[in-house]
Order: C-alpha cells, then structure tokens, then sequence
C-alpha cells in the first residue's frame, strides 16, 4: 500500500483505569499505528482489542465498516484515480477507528471502576427508563403540565405542596438528565437532534438548556466527541446571550483539552460560521483572558487566608479595646466610616492590602474562592449538575430553607454580580444556620450594594459587551470551583491544572493573530508573576514581527526567571538597540554580565549606568564587585569608598571594603573595617575571613578562634568548612600566608 501523506494527531483526555494492561496496551498500538498513517494495523490492532474485550456484534459491524471504507479508499488510490476528498475522508477514518477503540476500552471499565463517571453509568443501567430521548420528553411533559396548573389557576389556588412536589421532580429529572447526557458516548445522531429541539424550544427554561450545555462540555472533556462539539456550536448561535457566551466557554475549553485532535470537517464547518458573527472575536478574547486568570485563584486566595484575615484577627481586639467592648454589629459592618477605625487600618498595613483586593476585584480576579470554598460541603453540592446549575431563585433548596422571605433575599443574591452561581446557591445555603436578626442585616446590605451596583452599570458604555464578559467570568469561576472544589475531584481530571493557552489550539490560531487579544494575556501572566505562561505568549508575539522593545524587556525578563540567563541577556540587547536610554534595560545587561562571568562587559554597562545615575548606590557597589572579581582592586576600592560616603549609616560598604583591603595586601586596614563589621551583625562569613586576615597577620591563635566562631555559627559539618577552605585557599596564598601553618591551624580547629 502507500503511505498517503495526512496529518493525522490524535490524543485522548480521560484517564483509565491501568488494570487492563492488554487492553491499554493494543489501545496505544492503535494510536501509534494511525499516527504513523499505518491504518491497516490499525484495524488489524481493533478487531483484537475487540475480541479481546468480548465487544458487542454492533462493535464488530462498525469496525467491518470502516474497514470496508478504507479498503474502497486505498483500492482508488492504488489504482492512481484523483480523490479531491482523499485527506479528509482518511481523516474520518482515522477518527472512527479510535473512536471505536476508545469505546472498547471505556466499555471495559464500566462494571468495575471505581470513578463516578463509571459509576453513573451502572446506576442507570438498572433504570427501566434510561433512554436520553424518553427523559427529555419527560421534562418537557412536567414542565408544560406545571405550567398549565400556574397559569390556568394560580399558585394562590393551588395546593402548595402540590407545586413544590411538581418543581422538585423537574429539578431531580434535570439533574438525571444531566447525568445520563454526561455519561453518553458517544452521542447517536437521535440523541443530538433531541438536544438541538431542545436548544430551539422556547417554551423549556434557559437553565435547563445551560445545564444540558454544561452536561455536553464535560462529558466531551472525557471523551471527545464531534456531535458534542457541533451541539455546543449550534447552542452558541442562539439568541440567548448566557446560553451562546457559555457556549464560547464550553467550545475552547474542549479545544484546549483537545488541542492535538485534528478536528472533523463538521466541527471544521461549524467554527467557520461561528468566527463570522459579530460577537466571536471578542468572547474569544473574554475567554482567553479569563482562562489566564484561573492561575492566579490559588495566589489571590492564599492573599485573604494566609495576609489579610490573619491581619484582619489581630485588628480585632484593638476595635474592641476602642469601644468598651460594645461594637453595634451594623457599625462592624461599616469600619470605613470610623475614622479611629481607619487609621488602625493604615498603621496595621491592612488597609493597603484591602484595596489591593479590590483592584483585583474590579478587574475580575476571583477573590470569592477563599471564602466560599467552605460552604461547599452541603449535600446540595454532592449532585454534580449542582455545581453547574443557573441560580434561580425558585429553586427549592432556596425556598425550602428561607419560606416566605424566600423571593425577596433570592432575587437581591441574584442581582449581585460579584459572585458565580455556585456561590449564590452557597450562601443561601448557609443562611439555614443563621438567626434571623442576622438574615435581616445582610438582606440590608444586599440591598446598599445592590444600589450602588446598578447606578454602575448605568454608566456601562458598551453594556451587551461588558454582560457577556460578565458571564464569562462567573461561568469559569462555576467550573474551576467544581473541578477544584468538588469532594470527589480526583475522580476528574482538572483541565485548569496547567495553564490554558488557546494560542497553542491550531485551530485558533488565524482567530488569535490579535496582538492586541496576545498583549493583553501576556501581560495579565506577567503582572501577576506567571512568568512560564507570558514567556509563550511574547514567543508568539515576537514570531509574529512584534518587535517592540518591551517585547524583549519582558520576555528576557521571564527567561531570566527561569534561570536562562543566556537567552535573556539576548533579549535585553535587543531592547538595548531599539531603545538604548533604557535604564532599566542597562542594568539587566550589566546583570546578566555578571551572572555569566563576564565581568568586563559588566564594568562597561555599570559604567554607563553611574555616568547617568552618579550616585546610585546599588550600581556603585555592583560596579565595584565587577572590578573585584577581575582583580582591578583600586578601582574596586574607589567605588566601596563611595558607597562608605553615600551612605555611612548602613554596612553596605563594609564588608566589600574589608575584604578587598585583604587582597590588596593592607591588613592593618583591613582590619578597621572588619572591627566595625563585628560592632555590627557578623556572620559566619565574616568569622572566617576575621580567620584569614590574622593568618595573614600571623596571629595565629586569633585565627583559630575566628574559624571556630565560623563553625559554630555557620552550624556546618566538617566537611563543608573545609570545602569553604578550599575555595579561598588561593586568596591565602595570593596573600602570603604559610600552608603549612594554615593546615595545623585548621587542624586544631577541626580536632576541638
């Protein structure tokens, strides 16, 4: 046969269980064959992983089937007739065979894995009526039946109990479905026409079709699956903006996921409709920025527990001490109105780091995660679909806990911004456990901010699109929090565990050839200290053309990090030449100069710096530790006896200043400054060059003492004391001092 020339890339997301070695073994045959274009052994390797697994007739037919195409395919090709459609259709064989392959062996696991996905799918193996398509008539059934009995006679007419039983058997049947849609793999071309009627029936509640959608996307973060694909595209081209801008969020999550698949034509087909609506370039972006701030939760998150609340705690019982120990809870509640209260705030520091916190806030940053990750242990959230279920405030987890004060508090927590769904669920919650003084005191609060935050929104200048980024922000925060949060998450392979880089999906790529959309992500990573991430992002830039000289101040900036000091004096040498009065590029060179030993390029760049900034003590000294290292110890001598004048009060000189009087060969001198270095806060350092000098002196009592003074303060083992030795024995002989005498010194120094 010939090797036809496809690119075809496979790789899978899920992780199985490695009990089945045959199996996983001649699965990854199979991956190895078809990325080698060897699709024969690909089949040759199915029907043994089949057999082997004792797979179903129907599996057997599919893969007669597919050999069958692929047989009608080579036999054209072999006999030299033109296929215009030749790549794509080894591409559609490619992906059904390991779809099948993926099946076998995801079939394999279900009667005895432990993971929940797997046990999903034994629970509804003993249901009678567990057919996708039967259930979601179910739904649509219930709901029409519920809505007639609401609109016909009105709660007020209606037995309660009779509404709250029909709400809380939707609400179970939606939770089934999500589960049952979840679990299914791969989709029949019935099930994905049932789910696209329901994206278009407009008489079903956008939350259930939200819930379907999250349902669709995790279930293709396990296995992927096409039509899963092309239903979360048709669900973006609806008119319900939630529903579309979740869509945005489901569809790259599941490319990043799925980066090396090589995508389907339908897919294909689909995405080249979506990038020509008038919203997709911008929710790309949204998307994209909103992926890259998921890194920063963890740090944003230690900032409240391990800063902030701590600070927060020790303040406390100075407000206490203030106030006789009588503070009126609503006057708490409002600190900032108390002017003792505020200058607290300001000496303890906190109040900086407070409105740190709401800069992250205002610009999106997840600073709930801390404190709503401990209301996540109600049963509520043992459901999966929960985690992903749109806030309504008729919900019956709400409305069972609050009674009647249940629509006003739900729809004040609904109109709140700040938080993801989840979250409004958990503090609704909580309210269970809370007295009712306490309930009134946060309805009131609710209701402040509620003011304040809708007079904001009115001054949105492009309000359709600030919503959507809204969305998009709450949406990822629902789904980091489960993949984060949920109690059997190891059972789930958490797509945020590395950082999502939608610039690295080919297929994104032409969409993401924004600089700005790039900019502006590289920045995020590098403001916030994820120097790993924004280095991608500046390589793609400045593959791009991007030359700009900040392009190469930061990524030499994020290479240096990284310990590539090489490569980042490159970069800074080309920000050099593209803005040479650059101070900050000048002493990253001189920097990185003498990291890398090359202390005579160091001087020049020191040089240039202190010709500019004369009396910069940092350059000043960096300056004379260049010219101490190549031995030019005048000159060195000339710049600690700067830094001694600038800046007297400090020891910055000191030790620079002693140390190099030694190796010049004046020791009395020397000596001077190491007296003064002992008034001060000596180190084990400076003990044992004490240690050297008076061997050089020829005070050889004195210099025992002064290595023992090292030893005991350095707390290191013989060994290294004599490594530490060792080094510096050319700086004793470059000062005159009698081996002989100075191995009986340590001698007796070690024998102690």
């Amino acid at each position: 046969m010939i090797l036809l020339s496809v690119n075809i890339k496979f790789v899978t997301y899920n992780f199985f269980d490695m009990s089945d070695k045959p199996l996983i073994t001649t699965y990854n045959l199979i991956r190895r064959s078809l990325q080698e274009h060897r699709i024969l052994a690909a089949i040759t390797h199915l029907r043994t992983m089949a057999q082997c697994a004792g797979a179903s007739w129907d599996v057997h037919q599919s893969i007669q089937a597919v050999d069958d195409s692929y047989g009608y395919l080579k036999r054209y090709a072999m006999d030299g007739i033109d296929d215009p459609q030749r790549s794509r259709m080894l591409n559609d064989v490619g992906r059904e065979i390991l779809m099948i392959a993926t099946g076998i062996l995801r079939s394999s696991l279900i009667p005895d894995s432990p993971r929940q996905y797997f046990g999903v799918i034994r629970f509804e193996q003993l249901q009678s009526d567990s057919d996708l398509i039967t259930l979601l008539k179910s739904y649509s059934d219930l709901k029409a039946s519920l809505d007639s009995k609401v609109l016909l006679g009105g709660r007020k007419f209606i037995n309660p109990d009779e509404i709250r039983g029909d709400e809380k058997a939707l609400e179970e049947l939606a939770s089934r479905i999500f589960n049952v849609i979840w679990t299914t793999y791969p989709l029949s071309l019935a099930q994905q026409d049932a789910i696209e009627h329901v994206f278009a029936d407009a008489v079903l509640p956008d939350s259930f079709k939200e819930l379907i959608l999250s349902a669709l996307m995790l279930g293709c973060l396990e296995y992927y699956d096409e039509r899963r694909m092309l239903l979360m595209s048709k669900a973006y081209l609806s008119q319900a903006a939630r529903l579309s801008v979740k869509a945005a969020v489901a569809i790259l999550l599941n490319m990043w996921v799925h980066r090396k698949c090589d995508f389907g034509d339908k897919f294909r087909a689909a995405m080249g409709t979506i990038q020509e609506t008038k919203t997709w370039r911008e929710d790309l972006k949204s998307v994209f920025l909103e992926f890259a701030r998921t890194r920063d939760t963890e740090r944003v998150s230690r900032k409240l527990s391990d800063e902030i609340i701590p600070e927060m705690m020790k303040l406390r019982p100075d407000i206490l001490k203030k106030t006789g120990n009588s503070v009126d809870k609503s006057e708490l509640l409002s600190l900032d109105e108390n002017p003792e209260w505020a200058e607290m705030f300001d000496k303890s520091g906190l109040g900086d780091k407070l409105k740190e916190l709401n800069d992250i806030q205002a610009d999106g940053g997840d600073v709930m995660m801390s404190t709503f990750s401990h209301l996540k242990s109600f049963p509520f959230f043992n459901e999966i679909s929960n985690w992903f279920l749109p806030f309504t405030p008729q919900h019956t987890a709400i409305t069972e806990i609050l009674g009647e004060s249940a629509p006003e508090i739900a729809e004040l927590i609904a109109g709140t911004p700040m938080m993801c769904d989840s979250d409004k669920y958990s503090i609704l919650l909580s309210l269970e456990r809370i007295p009712t003084e306490s309930r009134r005191m946060m309805l009131e609060q609710f209701k402040s901010q509620s003011l304040d935050l809708t007079e904001l929104a009115n001054t949105e200048l492009n309000p359709e699109l600030s919503s959507r980024k809204k969305i998009i922000n709450r949406h990822i925060q629902d789904i980091y929090r489960f993949f984060t949060l949920y109690r059997r998450k190891a059972d789930f392979r958490n797509p945020f565990i590395e950082p999502v880089n939608l610039a690295a999906v080919d297929l994104l790529k032409p969409q993401l050839d924004d600089t700005d959309a790039l900019t502006v992500v590289a920045e995020f990573y590098f403001t916030h200290g994820h120097y790993p991430e924004a280095l991608d992002l500046f390589d793609i830039l400045l593959n791009k053309g991007d030359v700009a000289a900040e392009i190469y101040q930061k990524r030499g900036f994020c290479l240096q990090k990284a310990g590539r000091t090489e490569e980042a004096l490159e970069m800074y040498l080309g920000s050099e030449m593209l803005r040479p009065d650059s101070l900050w590029t000048l002493k990253r060179i001189a920097q990185c100069y003498r990291l890398t030993g090359n202390n005579a390029n160091a001087i020049v760049y020191y040089s240039k710096i202190a010709e500019r900034k004369p009396n910069d003590v940092s350059t000043i000294i960096n300056l004379g530790h260049s010219y101490l290292e190549i031995e030019d110890y005048d000159n060195a001598l000339k710049c600690y006896y700067k830094v001694d004048y600038l800046v007297p009060e400090t020891e910055k000189a000191l030790r620079p200043l002693a140390w190099c009087l030694f190796l010049k060969g004046d020791f009395d001198r020397s000596a001077e400054y190491y007296a003064k270095v002992l008034m001060a806060n000596p180190s084990s350092g400076d003990y044992l060059n004490l240690g050297h000098l008076h061997m050089a002196l020829k005070r050889y009592h004195d210099a025992e003492k002064y290595y023992k003074m090292s030893l005991n303060a350095s707390k290191s083992s013989d060994d290294m004391f004599m490594n530490q030795m060792r080094q510096d024995r050319r700086y004793l002989i470059h000062a005159g001092i009698d081996q002989e005498l100075l191995d009986i010194v340590v001698d007796s120094v070690l024998a102690s």
